[in-house]
């Protein structure tokens, strides 16, 4: 069964796809209480459209042709990485490590990649709230997997 069969069929991850933004409510009016409606446009409207956006937008540069070292054979869609935006995206950006190693909690995999997000994934498991943390595999056991540069 793939990840997302698993996780989609379940009532609780169902729940909160389809309540989310009654989830912003209780945010809303903390932030009504300390800031007014400044507070409120600004740490509900314009994060959630700019998490949305910057979401989108990498997904769509780093699914078109560009930089990367991986090439995965026989798939479909390939990915690149877009250098520079490492720490706004939380590896985001590194596409092309995510889809030679779909199964990694760790995407900054190369020499010089920082990776925040691995780094606080990690400190979630120190503090037993992540466990099962995938690493990428040895890139010679995959024989669907090729290194481009």
């Amino acid at each position: 069964m793939n990840i997302e069969a698993k996780y989609g069929a379940e009532k609780y991850y169902k729940w909160l796809e389809s309540t989310w933004r009654l989830h912003q409510l209780f945010l809303a009016v903390v932030l009504y209480f300390f800031g007014g409606w400044a507070f409120v446009v600004w740490g509900i409207f314009v994060r959630v459209a700019v998490s949305i956006v910057g979401h989108w937008s990498i997904t769509y540069f780093c699914h078109n042709p560009g930089p990367g070292n991986w090439r995965v054979k026989n798939a479909s869609v390939q990915a690149s990485n877009i250098p520079g935006l490492e720490i706004i995206t939380y590896e985001e950006c590194r596409h092309n490590n995510h889809h030679a190693f779909p199964e990694s909690a760790r995407i900054g995999i190369e020499p010089g990649q920082h990776d925040p997000a691995w780094n606080f994934i990690r400190f979630l498991a120190y503090l037993g709230l992540a466990k099962n943390l995938g690493k990428p595999r040895d890139p010679e056991l995959r024989a669907d997997l090729q290194r481009v540069s």
